[in-house]
């Protein structure tokens, strides 16, 4: 889709547009004027990627995983992974991969015929499981530079991208992880972290909760390349239990903290409360079409 507007432009840098004009490769104003735009802005934001780590069986989400892959199971009319997708697009993200697995042929199919969404999808295809780091590694000829990773059984509505980004940015560390808060953080990964939000240590499911620690992992991050050099590939590695507590001991991982809606769709109660959570208007989606 292309959309038409008026530009006025001094003298000189008129001419020079002009000067550009040679018949062949820009045969017009018009062209010459966005290509110089397009070059100026990728010099000025770095390209953005983003991957979506599909290729979980959703063995807690059983039955309804059996012939569903879990990130195409309905929230608001539409498939979860679809939803991630359109978020990712409102912040403007050049390419969006794919860590596919389990039933992977659902998700190509569905989104090869979605007009107007699928051509920015990159699919990175496992043969096996691989879990979370194990298809990072999987996808990493896709991959350069400071890349958004989540998974694809999270939802959220109000956590600010362009923020998230300029923070990783900002404190130069390996990787940054979105923290939120939850009534029951024993489900997952506490972590500890000092007042400059460096963390220190990841507790992965607790048995007993340490009151002053109840920032827990959103399964949101952002990652700089640096960090595929401490996976191996081919081999099933998480980022949360191998990867994750290796880079907080070398003190370079950060944590984002994030206090809007947030849930985890892991589980069958899970997915229950996040389609009542938009029944009710807690939750906010946009709807497709």
């Amino acid at each position: 889709m292309r959309r038409r507007f008026c530009m006025t432009l001094d003298d000189k840098l008129m001419t020079k547009i002009d000067g550009l004009v040679d018949g062949s490769r820009f045969k017009n104003r018009s062209q010459t004027t966005e290509f110089l735009i397009r070059t100026g802005l990728d010099s000025l934001q770095p390209e953005r990627t983003a991957v979506i780590l599909c290729g979980g069986l959703g063995t807690r989400l059983r039955p309804l995983t059996y012939v569903t892959p879990k990130p195409m199971l309905p929230v608001g009319g539409q498939p979860l992974l679809e939803y991630q997708i359109n978020y990712m697009r409102k912040y403007s993200f050049d390419r969006i991969v794919l860590a596919t697995g389990y039933l992977q042929e659902q998700i190509v199919r569905y989104f090869s015929e979605r007009d107007g969404i699928g051509e920015n999808i990159i699919y990175s295809f496992e043969k096996e499981p691989l879990d979370t780091g194990g298809a990072l590694k999987n996808a990493e000829h896709l991959l350069r530079g400071d890349f958004l990773t989540l998974n694809s059984d999270v939802i959220f509505d109000s956590l600010d991208l362009d923020r998230l980004l300029e923070f990783h940015r900002s404190h130069k560390g390996l990787a940054t992880v979105v923290l939120v808060r939850v009534r029951e953080p024993s489900r997952f990964g506490l972590v500890e972290l000092t007042q400059d939000n460096l963390i220190t240590d990841f507790i992965e499911k607790p048995r007993t909760i340490i009151p002053e620690a109840t920032w827990v992992n959103a399964g949101v991050y952002v990652l700089s390349n640096g960090v595929l050099k401490h996976i191996r590939r081919g081999r099933k590695t998480s980022l949360e239990k191998d990867v994750f507590p290796k880079l907080a001991r070398g003190k370079s991982v950060y944590g984002f903290k994030y206090n809007g809606y947030w849930s985890d769709v892991g589980t069958q109660s899970d997915y229950i409360k996040v389609c009542r959570d938009i029944l009710t208007g807690t939750l906010k989606v946009s709807y497709p079409g």
